[in-house]
């Protein structure tokens, strides 16, 4: 399955991550072409719902099942939400910086791009009196200059990466950061009625059921599952509260957040980046330009070229 010696503290099968995503939505959302209004407001006061009844009920869930998550943030909503982002952060649950307004990065330029994360984790210092370690960007998508930025800025771990089921180390200069897989599944096949809610965390069952019984047969991973607090409505909570109990009744599963992740991966595999686990990952850093530490100037022209001076 992989080539590393690895385990989890305590020989876990799995590392399982609760994530939470409270991000500022898109404003201008799908009015007709011939409309007066360059918006409808439905969607509007769905997106809303997010910063009243959504994200209370999830932090209620995590209370009463006793998780701490992993919650990916944008600038925006911990400024103009800041009484929930300290309450959030008091019950132990972790900030993960997205964006200033869940931007994309590839609408950036290079300077943009290190003043967004750099505000965001900014006003998460300011309201909540600690700083983020973690970089998660808006929809997964980084660049050529992602890592070098998050090293600069102190980071020690980044998301999105869906390349691997494992975290690896990714060498920047003289620094190192984390590199770990975005979430498997989320609830937003459910929001688009692609899926019931029954249905994704069937799928995200599956999946679990998967990653344990390889790790059972000596190849440990993590998998994440992602909530949203804009789809948190009653009838997809109660599927999760079963999901939930049914990762809590298997033995040897580390419920845990990527912060400790990160920190287990920097003591005790700090030489384990992605060639370790996988060696030919070497090749597709260099085919794929992946920003990986591992594919050299090849790999880092490739990336680079793609960006438009």
């Amino acid at each position: 399955m992989y080539e590393a010696d690895f385990q989890w503290p305590g020989g876990a099968h799995i590392a399982v991550v609760f994530n939470m995503s409270w991000e500022i939505p898109e404003h201008a959302v799908g009015a007709r072409p011939k409309a007066k209004y360059k918006r409808a407001m439905r969607p509007i006061y769905e997106a809303a719902f997010a910063d009243t009844g959504g994200i209370q009920r999830l932090v209620d869930l995590w209370d009463r099942h006793q998780i701490r998550t992993s919650c990916y943030v944008d600038g925006l909503t911990v400024k103009l939400f800041p009484r929930m982002a300290q309450a959030i952060r008091q019950k132990g649950h972790e900030f993960i910086v997205q964006g200033w307004t869940h931007e994309f990065l590839y609408d950036l330029t290079v300077a943009e791009q290190a003043d967004a994360i750099a505000r965001t984790n900014d006003a998460i210092l300011e309201v909540t009196g600690q700083r983020a370690y973690g970089f998660s960007s808006a929809g997964g998508h980084l660049t050529a200059e992602t890592f070098f930025i998050l090293a600069d800025q102190g980071f020690t771990y980044s998301c999105g990466l869906r390349n691997a089921e494992v975290p690896f180390i990714i060498p920047v200069g003289d620094k190192k950061i984390v590199g770990m897989t975005s979430y498997a599944v989320s609830d937003t096949p459910a929001a688009r009625q692609t899926l019931t809610p029954r249905e994704v965390c069937e799928q995200w069952r599956d999946y679990f059921d998967c990653l344990y019984d390889e790790g059972k047969r000596g190849f440990p991973k993590m998998l994440a599952y992602g909530s949203h607090p804009h789809y948190a409505n009653g009838h997809r909570i109660r599927p999760l509260e079963e999901l939930i109990a049914y990762v809590k009744s298997k033995e040897k599963v580390w419920i845990t957040t990527r912060g400790e992740i990160a920190s287990y991966m920097l003591e005790h595999y700090p030489g384990h980046d992605l060639s370790v686990f996988y060696p030919e990952a070497v090749n597709s850093d260099r085919l794929y330009g992946l920003g990986l530490g591992i594919g050299g100037q090849e790999a880092i022209g490739k990336a680079r070229s793609y960006r438009e001076d």
